[in-house]
């Protein structure tokens, strides 16, 4: 059975220009948010491409992990992208996960991230994943630096 976790959070950003940052520049999660994200490298592919693949060293509750992620889909008019874990420590407890952040442009000015985190559990026993709280950090620390940069 397949599970999700949605949390939402207001942006000062454009939803662009947030989108970009998780698309084409996927890498740079590490210099924006070193206490979570320790390094993104590119696997196969192009950055910013659907079918792309890159190794993500992070961390969750001060645990080191690492996630081997595909690009799943890529919608620049829904501003939406999906990502799917094809290997690594979540896989050790989910059968299939997916990361899948949508954008909704503010009339006024920033935008709203709207992050979905679906999984499968392999039972009822197997407890909800915690990582909710570190994604909104990285998407706080993506806010300030692409901020930052106007």
């Amino acid at each position: 059975m397949v599970s999700t976790l949605e949390e939402d959070l207001e942006l000062k950003t454009s939803a662009v220009k947030f989108l970009e940052i998780f698309s084409t520049r996927i890498y740079e999660l590490a210099t924006v948010s070193p206490d979570i994200v320790q390094s993104v490298q590119s696997i196969s592919g192009d950055w910013g491409t659907v079918g792309f693949s890159f190794l993500a060293h992070y961390t969750v509750d001060g645990v080191p992990q690492v996630a081997k992620e595909v690009v799943e889909s890529i919608n620049l008019i829904d501003l939406s992208i999906t990502f799917r874990v094809i290997e690594g420590d979540l896989l050790d407890v989910y059968n299939s996960f997916r990361f899948i952040l949508k954008l909704t442009p503010n009339i006024l000015s920033g935008s709203v991230v709207h992050w979905t985190l679906e999984y499968e559990k392999p039972s009822n026993d197997t407890p909800d994943p915690t990582l909710m709280k570190e994604l909104i950090q990285v998407s706080k620390d993506v806010d300030a630096f692409v901020g930052s940069l106007i």
